[in-house]
């Protein structure tokens, strides 16, 4: 029982090392609709790119916001990948409103590529801009944000701009995971390291709003590294930092936002592809692993359940703190704060989301995504991005 104590004394104080970094990065993070960036004597073309298979619910809205953004050379090309349902109806129709759209149709998935990864290929050679967007179909932008994204690329050197979006979802489960996976974005990504050139390690990047200067994109390997990439678009961000090039990690709360995971069925559908980053450490072990995890999650309620009175009383100022941790990291995000008092639940949730991903892949010999079985021996000598690299 003494060794008990001692760790789970020592994991409280982990916490207090966790809140002290998480402080530091979000000093770091400069948020995009706050920015006020010199606005260059010309305004390279910007070609968006946003791939969407069968999502015909919301991909109309969303892509009418890019339409309704106010870049002065802006190119959207939107790539209808083997839709079954009304998107490519969706995308030609809005391509017939406005020449800015070009619409673009994938029938057949080649061997050895991940489905939106060829779809981004495909709409990067589709693409005629300096400056290219990657972004998913659903992700809705203020009037502004590509102005005030590339001014500040421009201004400020920067090969790479990633924008985290603002997240929502319609289920209090789903936003109590969020509320974990913001405060664990917040610990993993140090944004000044990112803004440094000489320090490839520090990468990010967003599936929501990628964008690149072609002419760097063009200098790395290219979609054809990243063909079978899970996680295509910190991977991305991976290839630029690797070649020499700036990256940066802006918060894009009031500029770009996106709607995730109605309820948490969908969550637990939507992360199965997320396996891939953590595949290649033996299904028991990994388990092993995740279940310390949750004691170091779990800690200050521990402490409080079977501590003496010394570390009832670290456990509880330890509670304290992680509680509002959880509450900084998804207000900064959805400006919401309720689910994040439902932390405990959300880190289980969490870890059983990547316990059941990881566990379906391995039973079925590989990662199951939009259809198609892609190997695991394949899946790992493709990958470039590790889970906390």
């Amino acid at each position: 029982m003494p060794a008990l104590r001692m760790i789970i004394a020592l994991f409280c104080v982990v916490w207090i090392a966790q809140a002290a970094i998480f402080v530091r990065n979000q000093r770091g993070m400069r948020t995009l609709a706050k920015l006020s960036p010199p606005e260059p004597n010309h305004w390279p073309r910007v070609s968006v790119i946003a791939p969407a298979r069968d999502e015909a619910g919301g991909i109309g809205p969303a892509l009418r916001s890019r339409l309704a953004d106010d870049y002065p050379d802006l190119e959207i090309v939107a790539i209808d990948d083997r839709s079954t349902d009304a998107t490519g109806e969706i995308i030609r129709a809005l391509a017939e409103e406005d020449p800015r759209l070009v619409a673009v149709r994938i029938d057949e998935l080649p061997v050895g590529w991940l489905g939106k990864v060829h779809a981004l290929q495909r709409g990067k050679e589709a693409a005629s801009g300096e400056w290219l967007l990657f972004s998913d179909a659903d992700v809705h932008v203020e009037p502004g944000t590509t102005r005030r994204a590339i001014a500040h690329a421009l201004s400020g050197g920067f090969d790479h701009v990633a924008l985290i979006p603002e997240y929502g979802t319609g289920s209090v489960w789903v936003e109590a995971i969020w509320a974990v996976f913001m405060r664990m974005f917040g610990i993993m990504f140090d944004f000044k390291a990112i803004r440094d050139s000489d320090n490839p390690k520090a990468v990010i990047g967003s599936g929501a709003f990628n964008l690149v200067r072609r002419e760097a994109f063009d200098a790395t390997e290219g979609f054809e590294w990243l063909k079978l990439e899970t996680t295509d678009d910190m991977s991305l961000g991976v290839m630029m930092k690797r070649n020499g090039f700036r990256s940066e990690g802006l918060d894009g709360r009031g500029s770009a936002s996106v709607l995730i995971y109605e309820d948490l069925a969908a969550f637990y559908r939507g992360t199965e592809k997320n396996a891939g980053a953590v595949l290649g450490t033996p299904f028991p072990l990994f388990v092993a692993g995740t279940i310390v995890w949750l004691a170091l999650e779990w800690s200050s309620l521990i402490a409080l359940a079977v501590g003496p009175g010394w570390l009832r009383v670290l456990g509880g100022l330890t509670l304290a703190m992680v509680t509002a941790l959880h509450v900084r990291a998804l207000k900064t995000n959805t400006g919401r704060t309720a689910a994040a008092f439902l932390w405990p639940i959300g880190s289980v949730l969490f870890a059983s989301t990547l316990v059941r991903a990881t566990w379906l892949a391995h039973r079925r010999g590989g990662i199951m995504w939009r259809g198609t079985l892609y190997p695991i021996k394949d899946i790992l000598a493709a990958r470039r991005y590790t889970l906390g690299r």
